[in-house]
C-alpha cells in the first residue's frame, strides 16, 4: 500500500496549483491536496510537517516572477526537488445565462488579473476585485449566486462549479505558462541530485552591479548557462545589500557544485535552494551544451 502524503498548495480545487500538484504526483495514488489561502500558509504547513511537500508558483510568462515567494524561500530552509511549466488557460466565466455586457465586476487572483490586462482594458466599466485564488473566485460566485460578477479561472474550474465561459483564453500572451516548484523541508541525498543539471541560488551582493558582473563572469568561465537573474525583496532582518535569485544550468550536479563553490568568496551570503533536473521551458529554445549565453528574464 502506498504511503499517504499531503501536498500543500496555494488555492483550492481546480486552481492551477491544484493542477500542477496532480501532474507532479500523477503516479502517486495516495496523495492528498492541502489547500492554503496564502503562500505564507503554504510555507507554514510545510515547515510544521502538516504537509510533506508543497507546490509553489514562482514565475509566469506574462506577469513575470513572484518576487515575494523568493523572500519566503529565503526565510525557510526548503529544498527545490523539481520544476514544472504548466500551460495556463485564463477564461472569463460567470453564472449561466449572462452576456458579457451584463458583467460589472471581475474577480480573480492578482497575478491572473495581470495576465489579462489587455482584455480587461477593453471593458473599463468592469471593476476588478483581487481574490486569493482563481478557482475559488468561481466557487464563491456559485455559492453566493452573484449575477453580474465574473471570475477569471481555468476550464476545470468552470466545469467544477457549473460556470459558463463568456470568453476563452483571454491572457495577453497566448503561450501562457506558469513555472511551479516542488518543495520539501528535507535536503535530498547525494544520489537524488546525481542527475541534476540546474540550480537555484539566492545571493546577497555587497556591491550590486560590480558583484553581479563578477558572479556572471565566474559562471561563464565554468560553461554555466544563466537562465534567470531576478532581484527580490529581502526577508526581515536580512543583511543589507542587493538580493538576487539566479537560476544556473550546467552539464551535471558536480559541475554545478564546483561553480557554486567559486561564487562564495564573491558574495556576502549564498543560499542554494536546490539542485534538480531542468524542465523544458516551452518559451525558450533548448540551451546549447557549451558557451551558453546569459539570458536575463
Amino acid at each position: 500500500m502506498a504511503t499517504k502524503i499531503n501536498i500543500a498548495i496555494q488555492g483550492g480545487p481546480a486552481s492551477f496549483h491544484d493542477m500542477a500538484a496532480r501532474q507532479l504526483f500523477a503516479a502517486h495514488n495516495a496523495a492528498d491536496i492541502l489547500p492554503c489561502a496564502t503562500f505564507q500558509q503554504l510555507c507554514d504547513a510545510l515547515q510544521s510537517g502538516q504537509a510533506d511537500f508543497a507546490v509553489m508558483a514562482i514565475e509566469n510568462a506574462v506577469a513575470g516572477s513572484i518576487h515575494t515567494n523568493y523572500t519566503l524561500l529565503q526565510q525557510h530552509d526548503f529544498s527545490i526537488l523539481e520544476e514544472l511549466w504548466l500551460p495556463v488557460d485564463q477564461n472569463l466565466m460567470a453564472l449561466p445565462g449572462q452576456r458579457l455586457q451584463d458583467i460589472t465586476m471581475v474577480c480573480s487572483h492578482p497575478v491572473a488579473l495581470l495576465q489579462c490586462v489587455t482584455f480587461l482594458q477593453q471593458y473599463p466599466h468592469m471593476q476588478l476585485q483581487q481574490m486569493t485564488d482563481t478557482a475559488d473566485s468561481a466557487r464563491l460566485i456559485k455559492e453566493k449566486q452573484q449575477y453580474g460578477v465574473a471570475a477569471i479561472a481555468s476550464h476545470m474550474a468552470a466545469q467544477l462549479y457549473g460556470m459558463e465561459i463568456l470568453r476563452e483564453n483571454i491572457a495577453d500572451q497566448k503561450g501562457n505558462y506558469t513555472r511551479f516548484l516542488l518543495l520539501s523541508r528535507h535536503k535530498p541525498a547525494d544520489d537524488e541530485i546525481a542527475e541534476a543539471n540546474k540550480a537555484t541560488l539566492l545571493l546577497d551582493l555587497p556591491l550590486a552591479d560590480i558583484t553581479l558582473k563578477a558572479v556572471k563572469d565566474k559562471l561563464h568561465m565554468h560553461d554555466m548557462h544563466i537562465s534567470l537573474v531576478e532581484p527580490f525583496p529581502p526577508a526581515p532582518l536580512s543583511v543589507g545589500g542587493a538580493h538576487v535569485a539566479i537560476d544556473v544550468e550546467g552539464a551535471g550536479s558536480q559541475e554545478l557544485l564546483d561553480a557554486i563553490d567559486e561564487l562564495r568568496p564573491l558574495v556576502r551570503q549564498l543560499q542554494v535552494l536546490g539542485l534538480y533536473r531542468r524542465a523544458r521551458n516551452p518559451l525558450q529554445p533548448a540551451p546549447k551544451q557549451h558557451a551558453l549565453a546569459d539570458v536575463k528574464k
